[in-house]
């Protein structure tokens, strides 16, 4: 039958969602020690945006050979996010429990907090799997992006949210849904990405290549 054609609208899906599935099952497993956190989701947006929106490589081979070349940059920054993150929930926890005035005033300064830190690694990881910067220009590119794209920022933080609740509730889903959201993410970030690259001329050998494309 036609529908289970090589070609058919069908076996592209089917092979797309193989595809998305891959680059997700590859970011759990090296985001197992935590602190390759940073490296793995760097690899993944990269093999992603290569390799499935682009069809450009191999995604295990690009995945790993950004893993190698990102981990030791981004390693201070991974230890750096998941001690500001357990502090973070730490005093969350706390003036969740301890409800006065000036705790809730305080909860709303943390909630910030959290929401500046999402932000920052929602976009660190794809600069990086992109540009060749240090951390702090990181650092501020991200901040600055965070703020310029703010309803786009906003928005992709709500659906990480929807993620991790998902993931929470159905524990299997962490084999299925990282995929999927690092896959909807490069089309957002992908128009903040270029955004950031010099213009080419349009039959230049540079213009020709898959981040331009």
């Amino acid at each position: 039958m036609k529908i289970f054609g090589s070609d058919s609208a069908f076996s592209r899906f089917m092979n797309l969602l193989s595809e998305i599935l891959y680059v997700g099952i590859l970011w759990v497993v090296c985001c197992i020690p935590l602190i390759t956190a940073g490296a793995s989701t760097t690899a993944a947006y990269y093999a992603m945006a290569k390799c499935v929106r682009h069809k450009t490589g191999y995604i295990g081979r690009e995945f790993m050979r950004s893993f190698k070349s990102n981990f030791r940059q981004i390693l201070p920054l991974t230890l750096i996010f998941w001690v500001v993150s357990g502090v973070l929930a730490v005093d969350l926890i706390y003036i969740w429990n301890h409800e006065n005035t000036l705790n809730n005033a305080l909860f709303v300064v943390l909630i910030f907090m959290c929401f500046l830190v999402s932000g920052l690694v929602v976009y660190i990881c794809p600069l990086l799997s992109r540009f060749r910067k240090r951390n702090t220009e990181l650092i501020k590119t991200a901040a600055y992006l965070l703020f310029k794209f703010l309803p786009l920022t906003l928005a992709m933080l709500f659906v990480f949210a929807l993620v991790c609740a998902a993931v929470y509730l159905m524990p299997w889903a962490v084999f299925v849904l990282p995929g999927v959201y690092l896959f909807g993410l490069s089309f957002p970030m992908e128009y903040v990405l270029k955004k950031l690259m010099p213009s080419v001329e349009e039959d230049s050998e540079e213009a020709q290549k898959w981040y331009y494309q």
